[in-house]
């Protein structure tokens, strides 16, 4: 079964798959296991993210010169590229499994889609957070906050939408691939 990640830090990209089939054909539940396994390699690298996220979060609000707030955006720019780049295999290690169901590999390609705009979403956030990092003084500070904030507004706002697509794609998967419905979202969903 598909499950729904909490929404601790919006950017989190990719759902968490636990698969429990229940009355399927052998081929059927074969392909499930298939796609959630593939799945499945986000939830180290997420939590993860989460961690290094929660930590930029801490040094970012004892920041107190102009270096600190270039170190705090430095912290975010490489966890950022690092989950990008997750995202970007787990892409290729979608595209590459094999399913031989049509109806998952329509969820699949669609989840694809997903990751891949958590990926852009993500490199915008990067972004507007190297805009930060490049603030040569104070002075220009303020400035270079306000343009980072609107860039990373648009990134958060695609994240959001992104994020519902994904949980409307498990929840279909699960339904398809007859996983518990009792268990759909295991009281973890926040959104």
């Amino acid at each position: 079964m598909l499950k729904r990640r909490p929404r601790s830090w919006v950017a989190s990209t990719s759902a968490a798959i636990v698969l429990l089939v229940a009355g399927c054909g052998e081929s059927k539940v074969s392909q499930c296991n298939r796609l959630a396994e593939v799945v499945n390699q986000t939830q180290g690298f997420m939590q993860e993210f989460e961690a290094e996220i929660a930590s930029f979060s801490s040094n970012a609000a004892q920041v107190e010169s102009l270096d600190d707030i270039k170190g705090a955006a430095d912290q975010y720019i490489t966890a950022v590229d690092k989950v990008v780049g997750n995202l970007d295999t787990l892409v290729t290690d979608l595209e590459g499994t094999e399913l031989a169901d049509e109806e998952l590999i329509t969820y699949r390609d669609n989840y694809i889609q997903v990751v891949q705009g958590f990926s852009t979403a993500l490199q915008g956030a990067s972004s507007a957070m190297a805009i930060v990092g490049e603030v040569e003084s104070e002075a220009d500070l303020p400035a270079k906050i306000e343009e980072s904030q609107q860039e990373t507004m648009n990134a958060v706002s695609s994240i959001q939408e992104l994020s519902v697509q994904e949980s409307t794609i498990i929840g279909e998967v699960n339904a398809y691939c007859g996983a518990d419905a009792t268990s759909v979202g295991g009281g973890e969903a926040e959104e």
